[in-house]
């Protein structure tokens, strides 16, 4: 996005399974249009397009209205000085606060890979669990383990045409999808939507410890009758980033809304996570085992992430809690 625009699933056409997406738009307050509208809007004044017209138009304006003023005028009373960190934060971008998040998130956070065929995240405190490398992919097992493996994704292409909808629009960060189960609003959940994006950076950024800890061949480099209908990822296929992604959606988000929206909500996010893992099965990137570690990993990460943005005081400590709390305090009954 700006550090969270991009795509889900692969990079390029490929995306990325650690890349965030747009959390939405807050609205439009109209068109600028391809006019004059489209040089010396506000776009052009925030630098989205270069506008050689509007900084000339605004700089003539600024002398005429400066004329016959000497020194630095009448500024704001130094008295006014500093800021709370509710004040600072209300005025940062999503961009520089996404930064703060981020470097929260990981700070403390070790990637314990000494172990050839298991790897797990370490922090203070805790851990995940052992993410062990899939039977697919030990030689002992072979060749049947990944002949299974293989079979299974086989079968599952079948589900093809029902899918496939499905399977295109998760290319992008399916926030459609989660909305659609909170009737999530760009402008009453706007911090909802950041602290999604947030928890999608560092689900990015622990499932591709993994990914390169294991390196694993995806289906289609192992058969070519796999014929997957996207752009294979361009890293290893365990474990699967949307499961893991998801997954870590579906804790929090429940956390956050608890049972407000129905007793129903917890099971449903589950059900989401679960087909959009299962989802890349089908259109032949990812193989079941991908699926369920991503899963594991998911809850995990969900864990760790709690630990650092539940507030376990009175007010929030962090700009992570800061952001927790807004959220929580959205409109949700």
């Amino acid at each position: 996005m700006d550090a969270f625009l991009g795509k889900f699933g692969n990079e390029g056409s490929e995306g990325s399974e650690g890349s965030e997406g747009s959390e939405g738009s807050e609205g439009s307050e109209g068109s600028e249009g391809s006019g004059v509208g489209s040089v010396a809007g506000i776009s052009a004044y925030a630098g989205s397009r270069t506008s050689p017209l509007l900084a000339n138009a605004l700089w003539s304006t600024q002398a005429e209205l400066t004329r016959g003023y000497t020194g630095v005028g009448q500024p704001q009373d130094p008295v006014v000085l500093g800021m709370t960190q509710d004040a600072a934060l209300q005025r940062w971008s999503k961009p520089v606060r996404a930064q703060l998040y981020a470097f929260d998130l990981v700070s403390g956070l070790q990637f314990d890979g000494s172990n050839a065929d298991k790897a797990r995240l370490v922090y203070s405190g805790g851990s995940s669990s052992w993410i062990e490398r899939p039977d697919y992919d030990k030689a002992a097992n072979q060749p049947k383990a990944l002949h299974d493996a293989l079979a299974v994704v086989l079968k599952a292409s079948a589900l093809r045409a029902e899918r496939m909808n499905e399977i295109l629009a998760q290319v992008a960060v399916p926030y459609s999808f989660f909305a659609m189960l909170l009737n999530l609003q760009p402008g009453r959940h706007r911090y909802t939507y950041e602290l999604m994006a947030a928890a999608l950076k560092l689900s990015g950024f622990g499932v591709m410890q993994f990914k390169h800890h294991f390196r694993v061949r995806r289906p289609a480099d192992r058969s070519p009758l796999v014929q997957p209908v996207l752009l294979t990822p361009g890293h290893g296929s365990f474990p699967a980033g949307h499961s893991t992604q998801c997954s870590f959606l579906a804790a929090l988000l429940y956390e956050l809304v608890g049972d407000k929206r129905g007793k129903d909500l917890q099971p449903q996010l589950k059900l989401l996570a679960g087909r959009i893992g299962h989802n890349r099965v089908v259109a032949g990137v990812h193989y079941v085992d991908d699926i369920e570690a991503g899963a594991t990993l998911g809850e995990d990460l969900w864990a760790y992430f709690k630990r650092k943005a539940v507030p376990t005081a009175a007010a929030p400590a962090t700009p992570l809690q800061w952001l927790w709390d807004n959220a929580k305090k959205e409109q949700w009954e």
